[in-house]
């Protein structure tokens, strides 16, 4: 079988040199081209011209005409999955030794905390992965069987076959359910995502795949990781960051730290991509020294760290690898390169509030007035229902005799960082005050018509503010005029829904692009009291520590913090309490956040960043003297010397390097991966809440539940939810100016919910 390796160096030979833009998206064509896009074009004869963001020969891109000629045959296929049952059947042996032997990570360690708690996944997630592990091995078998070209297996082979998708191998049991009928989700949403579109009905569900804007980028086509491109391995993802995070993190002028938090909230409402876990859903250890030093127990989805030996931040302390699993590959029965899961629903719904099945919406409702459960603190503070499950990593003995849990909510990273938790109570608190308003309205609604129509109302909500205040704050006035995302005003509707359109988060968005975020966490957490004075607490102990919620007045008061802190700039330089701290406990390191992004990235086999480029329509890089108009000259030469050719640069940290846009946080390429994302969450959405569908928009006779809802912002739910504010500036996520002064919270109208009067 061929190396895959591929290189723009060679299909470069036809291009003029170029430059990196300043930023300049004029050009850009949204939606971008996807695997969706491929799999419905595969008609040669009425396929549309190739486009010309390509060098000349360059056809690993969906604008190549696939290649439809029937190579395998039923033999091939049995003795490839035959082989796959095989390799399923000795990983299940492996995970029965794991047991015997008790191995594992280090309870309270980093790495335990990572994957035993903020990677805690759905126990369907586990069931899924048996599956992809099957189907991954068999294709690398096929492909090795009949040596074919990575770049047919990347993109042809999953036209190929039907004994793959036999009820023989493909258990349907082992995948995302397709519903059969959606009649009762006609007009208001499924919670696990199904139904929202009526022609694909799985389109951004629970348990689907990520999706592809850019072809898989694995050496073998199907699911090694990307290789540079003289062949070699690419450089360890911990020297990566090591070498290019150099400087110090400098401070935003304009964006708050809740500008990072609710990006972090958002994206936990999006998507989550399960890591592979032991056979009773707890840790895979992948280190040699966790191994007891035996080869033979690595488990094949591990793809430890290395960290070099003269490492500034971990040489001290001896440590020379660093934990990694990798993420569980979807279980659809095609032929193919390996695809990512998303266990939530692709859709701004807020599933991280509510849950993403009716199991768990039921374990956090009252199922009275349409109320969602609460905890009353020994302090009289209002906080979301605590998990009480001492096998819960973040749980911790001292803290629970006090009567102190970590919480739970529609999203298990709920306790990632105290701020975080301060969003979920707020939305939490919101939805009641509007369940208790609707109620008072209509004191005949029973209780679940009072549940399901406060969370649509919250829905609703989170939208607007999300693209009127977040993604705005990302493009700036211009793109965000452009790209259509700010609302609309006065009594008009949207008929922008496009069925044809996926909404389904994609996988440089996710293990990428939005990450970008991480880049903005400030090196403290400060907490402000009523007369202003400062506390201050290293972020790095707070990580999956939320008890400081539990002390008096802390809900307000960090509140007040992080509408008053300047988050950091977005940029590849990162505090130290993230790339090298992350989780540590109470040990003097933890893990790094940077390079765990960079070996996610080529995990999920995303394409290089000079690839993505392409994909954007931007203008080609030939040579790292390339990138020198779009990027900071010393960053530049950091990549230079860890990597050794233009095109091995990975997308998270070519994508943070470049100069923002104008009046926007990050440059062009991630701004073409975000904005794509955003277009396809309204585009896609058959419930935006600004649609004119005539099955899910609010009722046109009532057009004042609509302009109600528009005239929703942040700092009106926040004084509404956190009456302690007192006062907080027009648009929290952005710093107090001139243009952004600090309001009394009095001045803020609430939310008028007559027109939902019945």
């Amino acid at each position: 079988m061929k190396t895959f390796v591929i290189g723009v160096v060679a299909v470069f030979a036809f291009a003029a040199p170029g430059a990196v833009s300043e930023g300049d998206l004029d050009d850009l064509d949204l939606p971008l081209k996807d695997i969706i896009w491929y799999e419905t074009h595969n008609d040669n004869n009425k396929r549309p011209e190739p486009g010309a963001s390509y060098p000349k020969g360059d056809t690993f891109h969906w604008d190549r005409k696939p290649s439809l000629e029937p190579l395998l045959t039923e033999e091939d296929e049995r003795e490839s999955l035959t082989y796959g049952s095989e390799q399923l059947q000795k990983l299940r042996e492996l995970l029965e030794k794991f047991a015997a032997l008790a191995l594992g990570l280090l309870p309270g360690s980093a790495a335990y905390v990572h994957q035993n708690s903020f990677k805690k996944s759905h126990p369907f997630s586990a069931v899924v992965s048996q599956q992809g592990y099957l189907l991954n091995a068999a294709t690398a078998y096929l492909s090795k069987k009949l040596n074919l070209d990575p770049e047919y297996v990347t993109f042809d082979l999953r036209f190929q076959g039907a004994l793959v998708s036999s009820d023989e191998f493909c258990d349907k049991d082992k995948a995302r359910e397709v519903p059969a009928d959606c009649q009762a989700f006609r007009h208001y949403r499924a919670i696990d995502g199904t139904c929202n579109n009526l022609a694909f009905t799985t389109w951004g569900a629970t348990f689907t795949p990520l999706r592809r804007v850019t072809p898989a980028f694995y050496s073998d086509g199907v699911k090694e990781f990307r290789r540079a491109v003289g062949g070699e391995e690419l450089p360890s993802a911990r020297l990566v960051s090591s070498k290019v995070s150099l400087k110090r993190n400098v401070e935003s002028p304009s964006i708050s730290v809740l500008h990072m938090t609710f990006g972090q909230f958002l994206d936990h409402d999006l998507d989550f991509s399960p890591l592979h876990k032991n056979a009773d859903g707890m840790d895979i250890p992948c280190c040699s020294d966790a191994l007891n030093g035996d080869a033979s127990l690595l488990h094949p989805e591990c793809a430890p760290i290395a960290i070099p030996a003269d490492d500034p931040f971990y040489g001290p302390f001896k440590q020379t690898c660093m934990e990694f699993v990798r993420s569980v590959g979807d279980s659809g029965c095609v032929w193919g390169p390996r695809e990512q899961l998303n266990e939530k629903t692709s859709y701004l719904d807020g599933s991280a509030i509510y849950g993403i099945e009716e199991s768990m919406v039921d374990s956090l409702r009252e199922f009275k007035d349409g109320l969602l459960k609460f905890q009353l603190t020994k302090e009289g503070e209002e906080l979301i229902p605590p998990n009480t499950d001492m096998t819960n990593a973040c749980n911790k003995q001292e803290k629970a005799d006090m009567g102190q849990f970590c919480f739970t909510s529609g999203d298990r990273r709920v306790n990632e960082q105290p701020l975080l938790v301060l969003l979920h109570v707020m939305w939490a608190r919101h939805h009641n005050q509007l369940a208790a308003a609707l109620k008072e309205l209509n004191p005949r609604w029973d209780d679940e018509k009072l549940f399901q129509g406060a969370r649509r109302i919250l829905g609703a909500q989170l939208q607007h503010v999300t693209f009127n205040e977040y993604v705005a704050a990302i493009f700036g006035k211009k793109f965000s005029k452009k790209f259509k995302f700010l609302p609309l005003k006065g009594k008009a509707r949207t008929k922008i829904y496009d069925q044809t359109v996926s909404a389904a988060i994609s996988d440089l968005f996710s293990a990428a692009a939005f990450r970008f975020g991480h880049s903005q966490i400030s090196g403290s957490m400060e907490r402000m009291d009523k007369a202003g004075d400062v506390s201050c607490t290293e972020m790095s102990s707070v990580f999956m520590n939320p008890f400081v919620v539990y002390s008096k007045g802390a809900v307000t008061q960090l509140m007040r913090g992080e509408v008053a802190q300047n988050a950091a700039e977005v940029d590849p330089f990162f505090t130290p309490q993230v790339a090298g701290k992350l989780f540590r406990g109470d040990a003097p390191f933890g893990m790094d956040l940077v390079a765990i992004n960079i070996q996610r990235g080529r995990d999920h086999g995303l394409a290089p960043y000079t690839r993505v480029r392409m994909a954007c329509g931007l203008p080609l890089v030939r040579k790292f003297k390339h990138l020198r108009r779009g990027m900071d000259k010393g960053v530049v030469k950091s990549l230079k010397k860890v990597y050794k050719h233009v095109d091995d640069i990975g997308l998270f940290v070519g994508g943070l390097a470049e100069t923002p846009i104008k009046g926007g946080l990050v440059g062009p390429t991630f701004a073409c991966i975000l904005a794509d994302q955003f277009l396809r969450l309204k585009v896609g959405d058959r419930y935006w809440y600004e649609t004119d569908d005539l099955d899910t928009r609010f009722q046109t006779v009532r057009a004042s539940q609509l302009k109600q809802i528009r005239q929703t912002t942040l700092a009106g739910i926040m004084c509404s939810v956190f009456p302690e504010l007192k006062a907080v500036q027009l648009r929290p996520l952005k710093m107090v100016s001139r243009k952004n002064p600090l309001v009394s919270c009095s001045s803020f109208k609430k939310l008028n919910l007559k027109p939902w009067k019945e």
